[in-house]
């Protein structure tokens, strides 16, 4: 289970709800060309996911706290993604999305900590890029955003 910002600016907010960002693909493209280090675009992604999952943490049911334990951001290059849940702890999905045969309420805590950290990702987003622009010696003018 996965909320995922992805290389071509979608953000998958779960149950069909799609946020885009018109040009992304197009910018993680540019400074792939520009000499961009993958390092840096995964640390970036790495720490955008850091903020959902430090958001999503406390949204999470706890019954012994290993749901909330395994909630975990990934490092990838055009994209942010936070998972929840492994083999070991299969009811992530039951517990985020519900199961009401079994009377389980959904709780979508992956996606309310996406939404409450909505404006932080995009502005954290808009100032690592710039400052890769930075570091590239390109101009840091992304979106018309002097960042």
């Amino acid at each position: 289970m996965a909320v995922t910002v992805s290389g071509d600016g979608l953000y998958d907010l779960g149950g069909g709800a799609v946020m885009r960002i018109e040009g992304f693909n197009k910018t993680v493209r540019a400074l792939n060309r520009a000499g961009a280090e993958t390092q840096d675009m995964k640390t970036l992604m790495h720490s955008l996911g850091s903020l959902v999952v430090k958001t999503a943490r406390p949204l999470t049911p706890h019954k012994t706290g290993r749901l909330a334990g395994s909630i975990r951001a990934g490092r990838g290059k055009t994209k942010a993604v936070v998972t929840a849940g492994r083999k070991s702890i299969p009811y992530a999905g039951v517990q985020h999305y519900g199961w009401p045969a079994h009377h389980i309420k959904a709780t979508m805590f992956l996606v309310k900590a996406l939404e409450a950290k909505n404006e932080e990702i995009v502005r954290n987003l808009i100032k690592g890029i710039g400052e890769i622009c930075t570091k590239l010696g390109l101009e840091n003018n992304i979106g018309g955003l002097n960042v």
